[in-house]
């Protein structure tokens, strides 16, 4: 998502924080940039493998995503959907295109569940993210909250490559956590 950190900061921080006025439509983002396969999760290859997530499972198409926009009261209107799976739709040319446009991110959420799919986006997302934005990373705790297993492996070793620093925000119900990027 993409709008100004101060803004961002004050639409969830609270009337003291600023007084955000939301956008024409719900929301409070200038630009939304939603990357989803559309069609579940892919098959998985790799050696972080579990039974729980099948090929093509929880698929959500993009008009129930949209929908699902519409009933939190968020514009869609704003909204720029990238479909495909990560590995493809992730690609130099796309970073290309939000680098020229100065492209920073204010929340980045990361719901993919897979491994794969977390190295893929700590790749590619890297080049948008800035001192103060949210990195929510909604499943880091699956996989029994192993270290060696899933999300968490995957954020470990993008916290190993990557200049960035994590603060940890939030915890979000039992699989998520957030972290303000320093």
């Amino acid at each position: 998502m993409v709008m100004g950190l101060d803004d961002f900061y004050a639409s969830n921080m609270g009337s003291t924080a600023g007084g955000l006025t939301p956008k024409a439509g719900g929301g409070f983002m200038d630009r939304y940039l939603a990357f989803d396969s559309f069609e579940g999760w892919p098959e998985i290859t790799g050696t972080h493998f579990d039974p729980q997530f099948k090929p093509g499972g929880a698929k959500t198409t993009t008009d129930s995503f949209l929908e699902l926009l519409r009933n939190y009261g968020q514009s869609t209107e704003r909204v720029e959907l990238i479909k495909g799976f990560y590995e493809k739709s992730l690609t130099e040319g796309l970073a290309t295109k939000y680098v020229n446009e100065k492209v920073k991110a204010s929340l980045v959420t990361v719901d993919c569940n897979l491994y794969e799919s977390y190295k893929s986006v700590f790749a590619w997302v890297d080049k948008f993210l800035q001192p103060g934005t949210v990195l929510y990373l909604d499943d880091l705790n699956t996989f029994k909250a192993q270290p060696d297993q899933g999300p968490k492996l995957a954020f470990k070793e993008y916290q190993e490559q990557t200049n960035w620093k994590f603060e940890p925000f939030l915890a979000v119900a039992s699989c998520g956590y957030s972290f303000i990027v320093c």
